[in-house]
């Protein structure tokens, strides 16, 4: 496994890293020792979850070894109810070293994080956090959901009686016995086996180990709510905090921070009120159980009462504006029910015990349904906070009638929504910071602009990167097609999307994308509505054509749309899988919606996505109130440029309205490049896509690639080509050993008995300095943003001025330029020659176990019998008797004193070639055999290249000579590749 020093920090990688990951870590680890915070940018597909945990655990070892549970101070048991538990102390990682606390979305996606952790070597005391709901093995419990669950679980927890959870109970004994839990990677399903098949509780199993672990794994809303983040046993001093997939990290802290409480829930939660009245009155009469006063529900009953009038009473005179004041407001609304700082605990208070009274109801009467009162006392403490009202300037308070006839109208009365919406996510990144953090990562495939993420987040973030892809220019393709197949332009605009003509422009536009590109066919709308309103309009036939517009896609492409109900979506998924394989269409379409389920972290990869087509901008409704309150709010901030900032640093709220519509987008075009070796098109259908200001928001490593088109002809043109001709230059698959073979004449195969073994226990430390990787084998996997390989000289490797030396039983060690020892001459990179002129060539005995007794030999020999991957002289091991440049060892590669006739044809013929090709078409045949001998292309698409390479009259010869080194069974495959490039020319 290499090994990379960065900037002092030894990181065990588990492949050759490319330079961009080299960056990716220098970054991650600068953030770490200089106790900042770091926005860090990667696509998808460069590996920078794997990156980012080898970084920071290589880090953290650096301080000091690994937890292991032997070693931290063991909690008092038995443990005597849930609560007991929970207030034990933590450590946060043993031996006072910082805690890492690693977040992603969902589950799902902290799943993919466990498998890249168990990649690593590293092997940190690690748990997985969850909810009840995901690690609840209790039978009688489990089938609960929600409130009703936890509750249901504290009070089996709590001992009473004969009802007890055996789970929970045998927790301390078997964690006594199982120290190790947590050792090695675990993630939900791991930890709900361990719990099955032990008998114990996983749910009171990670709460326990994570308060002295060194890594813990736990969703956004673990950190995000402060409810959530206060029951962590986490160390929080010093601790470093990792967002992954942190695109939408400012939307989720704004929606944790707000609240709605629409008027048919609010009426829900007056009968739960009535009802806890009745329960409490019942058991005072008939169990004589003073311990719930039935007229204290009555007091809660008629605070919602008034409550609910309070709401129905604001004026509202415009029912699309609704009613809006300044976020203190709040405090005035309930100051008048007499809900306030001193009294809102007391309120809580009583709100929670109605819940568990009606818990109990409803276990008794085998009820599912959890308790809406919970959610007045989630509302309370959000309003009434540790930090009082001072949070408050940066709410609104607002007020909304939903149109009449609507389905939620109550006693003649329109419904009404009353909102709390927070316009400042920093305050909840500033509340974690306030704990003494040592550094907040976050990274993901599309954070840009940053400037405006770090203004919303309220965090200064000195450390940023936006990094290129690892993929080459010829595995992407990007347009903008600003018109249709008949010259209309292409412009989603709320005045134009309704226009019959655009529907029926893009429609044909889609038509034609699907014939041209393979396979799968992902198109992103901008809402769901528009989505509706073109596949109508396609289906409709009443346009004179024969064959609808969606008759002629599901022609070509079976058809998936998304389901706006995400219970659905998962069928859709599979459905969608289905008709890829089906045979009878040239693949499927998804018709999917920015923003939605399909544009977030699903994995379309190779033939599943092959483009991605975004048919105008996700603008969110100008007339939503949300958003309007938004732009408004931020305008306001704005004006304060002139006293405390820079103008051109504040974030406006026109700025913010269309860089939330063009990260929308740049999360659906992530779709289609999801690995180093895929390959696919992204297709901008909206002419608005051509203005600099929109095409500068567009991701980095998107935007060189990005060409605009005038006629819509050019753009099926190159498009074609590209799906045709170019992707034969893509690693597709491993080629079989038959098709090597015309390669093992061309670019001789070395042997591979000569190649050293790694032992155990040595590596190989790559000092890569600040930014960059200093060494990279690359002869398996070349980085797709280099041009090249590096260069190699036999077993060894040059590449920025240092020279791999391969040693029989150890690891390669790193020697710069011309310090290898006991060498007359420098190893020397030698171009392919047209003279058969001697070259100086430095062998290294390999054989030689000791670095010390390294011996150099200078030998002569003819370029014709060097040619290896890179034009180099090849380096083997030369035996002492054999010394001499004329040994047949040397100049026969395969060592039988003789070559065939087809070794002797290949210099004459490489002559040729290099005669008749320029520079850059002889680096791209050099290209395709490199290619070949390192089995990363298939021979039928290379001999595709090789003849449009070969094309012309002049070149003919070269065609006819290149069929001597194809084997017999390929060359009838080689003629008829020859025969159909004639025809097309």
């Amino acid at each position: 496994m290499p090994v990379y020093s960065i900037r002092g920090i030894d990181v065990d990688f588990p492949f050759e890293a490319y330079p961009s990951q080299i960056t990716y870590m220098d970054r991650v680890i600068e953030s770490l020792q200089n106790k900042c915070h770091a926005l860090l940018e990667s696509p998808t597909g460069t590996g920078k979850t794997l990156c980012l945990l080898c970084a920071t655990l290589a880090w953290r070892k650096s301080l000091g070894s690994f937890s292991t549970r032997k070693d931290q101070k063991k909690s008092d048991f038995p443990w005597t109810d849930s609560d007991e538990l929970m207030s034990q102390s933590g450590g946060g990682g043993g031996g006072g070293f910082p805690t890492i606390v690693y977040a992603s979305r969902t589950h799902s996606q902290l799943r993919q994080v466990i498998k890249e952790l168990k990649r690593c070597s590293y092997r940190p005391k690690m748990m997985m956090l969850g909810s009840r709901e995901q690690l609840c093995v209790n039978e009688e419990v489990k089938s609960l959901r929600g409130k009703a669950l936890t509750n249901a679980c504290q009070y089996l927890c709590k001992k009473r009686g004969k009802r007890q959870c055996n789970n929970f109970n045998g927790t301390p004994e078997f964690l006594k016995k199982n120290p190790h839990i947590g050792d090695e990677p675990v993630d939900i399903e791991d930890l709900v086996s361990i719990g099955k098949d032990s008998g114990s509780c996983p749910y009171y199993i990670t709460r326990e180990l994570h308060k002295d672990v060194d890594i813990v794994f736990a969703p956004y809303n673990y950190l995000i709510s402060n409810a959530f983040r206060k029951s962590l046993k986490v160390e929080w001093n010093n601790s470093v905090l990792i967002f992954d997939e942190a695109h939408n990290l400012e939307s989720l802290c704004a929606d944790s921070a707000s609240f709605d409480l629409p008027s048919v829930l609010l009426s829900a939660c007056i009968s739960e009120a009535q009802e806890c009245v009745k329960l409490a009155a019942g058991r005072r009469d008939s169990l004589n159980d003073v311990s719930m006063n039935p007229e204290t529900f009555a007091i809660l009953k008629g605070l919602l009462l008034k409550l609910q009038e309070l709401i129905n009473k604001v004026p509202i005179l415009k029912k699309d504006e609704g009613f809006t004041k300044p976020g203190p407001y709040i405090y005035e609304m309930l100051k008048s029910l007499n809900i306030t700082h001193e009294t809102a605990p007391k309120l809580i208070g009583t709100v929670e015990e109605a819940a568990v009274l009606l818990e109990e109801e409803k276990q008794r009467t085998a009820t599912n349904a959890g308790s809406k009162l919970e959610i007045i006392a989630d509302i309370l403490k959000l309003i009434f906070r540790e930090n009082g009202s001072n949070h408050a300037d940066v709410y609104r308070v607002h007020v909304q009638e939903l149109e009449q006839g609507s389905t939620d109208v109550i006693k003649g009365k329109a419904s009404r929504t009353l909102s709390w919406w927070c316009f400042n996510p920093g305050i909840t990144m500033q509340d974690i910071a306030k704990k003494g953090v040592r550094s907040i990562i976050l990274t993901s495939g599309t954070l840009s602009p940053m400037d405006s993420l770090a203004q919303e987040l309220k965090l200064d973030f000195p450390v940023r990167l936006e990094n290129p892809h690892v993929i080459s220019s010829n595995q992407i393709w990007a347009g903008i097609v600003s018109t249709g197949p008949s010259g209309r332009v292409l412009n989603s605009s709320y005045q134009n999307r309704d226009v019959p003509e655009y529907k029926q422009e893009l429609g044909n536009a889609i038509v034609n994308f699907s014939r041209v590109v393979p396979d799968g066919l992902l198109i992103f709308f901008p809402s769901y509505y528009l989505m509706d309103r073109c596949i109508a309009f396609w289906k409709d036939g009443c346009h004179g054509n024969s064959m609808t517009i969606w008759e002629r896609i599901c022609k070509l492409k079976k058809p998936v749309i998304e389901p706006k109900d995400s219970s659905l979506f998962p069928a859709a998924m599979q459905d969608f899988s289905d008709k890829l394989q089906d045979r009878s269409a040239s693949g499927a379409v998804f018709f999917a919606v920015c923003r939605g389920k399909v544009s977030e972290g699903l994995d379309f990869a190779d033939g599943a996505g092959r483009a991605v087509i975004i048919t105008g901008l996700p603008y969110a409704r100008v007339t939503d109130p949300r958003v309007k309150l938004k732009r408004e709010f931020l305008d306001e901030q704005s004006q304060l440029a002139d006293v405390k900032f820079s103008r051109s640093t504040l974030l406006s709220g026109r700025m913010w309205y269309s860089q939330e519509a063009v990260r929308a987008v740049n999360q659906a075009v992530g779709r289609v490049i999801r690995h180093r070796h895929d390959y696919g098109a992204i297709i901008f259908c909206d002419n608005r896509f051509e203005e600099p200001s929109l095409q500068s928001k567009i991701s980095l490593w998107i935007r060189p690639y990005v060409k605009s088109y005038s006629r819509y002809g050019e753009v099926i043109s190159d498009l074609a080509r590209f799906f045709r001709t170019d992707r034969s230059n893509f690693p597709a698959r491993l080629v079989t050993e038959q098709e090597n073979n015309i390669v093992s004449t061309l670019l001789p195969v070395e042997s591979s008995k000569n190649a050293p073994t790694p032992a155990s226990g040595n590596r190989n430390v790559k000092n890569v300095g600040v930014v960059q990787n200093e060494f990279s084998r690359l002869d398996r996997f070349p980085p797709a943003n280099r041009a090249s390989h590096s260069e190699r000289d036999g077993n060894n490797v040059k590449w920025k001025g240092l020279t791999i030396l391969q040693r029989t039983g150890k690891m390669p060690r790193i020697i710069k330029g011309d310090a290898m020892q006991a060498c007359s001459s420098k190893a020397k990179l030698v171009e392919l020659s047209d003279e058969d002129t001697p070259v100086e060539r430095c062998v290294v005995d390999l054989k030689c176990g000791n670095s010390e007794k390294q011996t150099c030999k200078t030998e002569m020999v003819a370029p014709s019998t060097c040619f290896n991957t890179m034009g180099l002289v090849k380096k083997r091991k030369v035996p002492e008797s054999q010394g001499s440049a004329s040994s047949p060892s040397v100049l026969n590669e395969k060592g039988n004193g003789g070559a065939d006739n087809k070794e002797e044809r290949a210099p004459a013929f490489l002559r040729q070639v290099k005669e008749k090709l320029n520079a850059e078409e002889y680096k791209e045949f050099i290209g395709y055999m490199q290619a070949l001998k390192k089995k990363e292309l298939k021979l039928a698409n290379v001999m595709q290249s090789i003849v449009q390479l070969f094309c012309g009259a002049e070149r003919d010869h070269l065609l006819m000579g290149f069929k001597d080194f194809v084997p017999d069974k390929y060359r009838p495959a080689y003629e008829q590749c020859i025969k159909t490039r004639k025809r097309q020319d």
